[in-house]
């Protein structure tokens, strides 16, 4: 045979595993392939793990979450971008311009502008000021006060008052407007105009107030708190004076009260200090009322009037609650009285148990 004839003759392989049938694989490689196509099949039928799921939903939530902070970012400076824009063209037509007339009305437009929007009241007088100056003209600040509205106030005092009464609010100024509320809303400049006195019920009532002026500048909110009690059944002035008179304490502070007739103070020990003054009856219930001490000090210094309530409590157990205006109650009980204006507290103080009354 020739080297051509063995080149072309047929030549038979032997088929490798891959290639044998089915059939004849061996054992050990068959259990392989089935145990892959059950695995895949396995892999098709069961469902994703639910760990899975709440993975994709936090991811979506974070997502979601940057995005919309993306936004608001956008659109805050966006509108800063914009107010600033506004102002540096404000600004730039101001400096653009001569006319001594245009320049007034420009400016005159621009204060109105701080004013609709709330600016604070150094900024407009830091314009007015500014105003004054670029255009000569001395009215912006001689009439500086006509762009910030003064405080109003009442004629009766916020606290508690016996039968019903009649509430005054003072403009302070004349020319301006007064608008209220007496339901707790804060008052804006289309609530109740003030016209005339309000009749407040027997109850409890809370007033605010807003002034305005000429050029539509609104003074803060004044609030005031009344509470008006019937007077039927209720304690004469006399005889919550003669309830009250005499010397209280609270043993657990050390504290001490030595009430008279028109007198007021209190006593505590750690450091020594003495606060009170001088009082009036301002209303009686059926079992107390409030008084007011004027020029209420403590240590020497006159924090102005103060309103206090007070709960003579129950008939004959020597006790009696009050409370300083906006703190809570606390209780005392009377002193043991000695005759001859002496009274024995259950506990040393300033060095004796025995208190004198003034």
């Amino acid at each position: 045979m020739n080297d051509e004839e063995k080149v072309t003759g047929k030549i038979e392989s032997v088929p490798g595993n891959d290639e044998l049938p089915k059939d004849e694989l061996p054992a050990e490689e068959m259990n392989s392939k089935n145990q892959k196509t059950r695995e895949k099949s396995l892999a098709k039928e069961i469902p994703p793990h639910p760990k899975g799921k709440k993975k994709l939903i936090i991811i979506l939530g974070i997502a979601g979450g940057i995005l919309l902070l993306a936004v608001l970012a956008f659109f805050l400076v966006n509108q800063f971008t914009t107010s600033n824009s506004n102002q540096n063209s404000d600004d730039k037509t101001i400096e653009n311009t001569t006319d001594k007339e245009e320049l007034k009305k420009l400016y005159d437009e621009l204060i109105s502008s701080y004013v609709a929007s709330g600016k604070s009241e150094a900024e407009i007088l830091a314009l007015l000021e500014k105003a004054a100056e670029k255009t000569g003209d001395q009215s912006y600040i001689t009439e500086k006060e006509n762009y910030v509205a003064k405080n109003p106030s009442y004629n009766l005092a916020p606290g508690a008052y016996q039968g019903t009464q009649s509430l005054e609010i003072i403009k302070g100024n004349a020319t301006d407007k007064l608008f209220y509320t007496v339901d707790g809303n804060v008052p804006e400049k289309n609530s109740t105009e003030y016209t005339s006195p309000i009749s407040l019920p027997i109850g409890e009532t809370t007033v605010k107030v807003i002034e305005v002026n000429s050029k539509d500048v609104s003074s803060s909110v004044l609030a005031g708190k009344y509470i008006l009690t019937s007077p039927d059944s209720n304690l004469t002035a006399e005889e919550l004076i003669n309830r009250l008179s005499g010397v209280w304490y609270k043993e657990d502070t050390g504290s001490a009260l030595q009430i008279a007739q028109t007198t007021f103070r209190e006593y505590i020990p750690k450091p020594l200090s003495t606060a009170g003054g001088d009082f009036v009856v301002v209303s009686t219930t059926e079992n107390g009322g409030t008084i007011k001490i004027s020029n209420f000090t403590v240590d020497g210094n006159n924090q102005g009037d103060m309103l206090v309530d007070v709960d003579l409590g129950a008939q004959g157990d020597n006790k009696f609650s009050f409370r300083y205006e906006g703190r809570d109650w606390r209780e005392f009980t009377a002193a043991e009285y000695l005759g001859g204006n002496q009274y024995r507290l259950p506990f040393a103080f300033a060095g004796s148990d025995i208190m004198t009354m003034n």
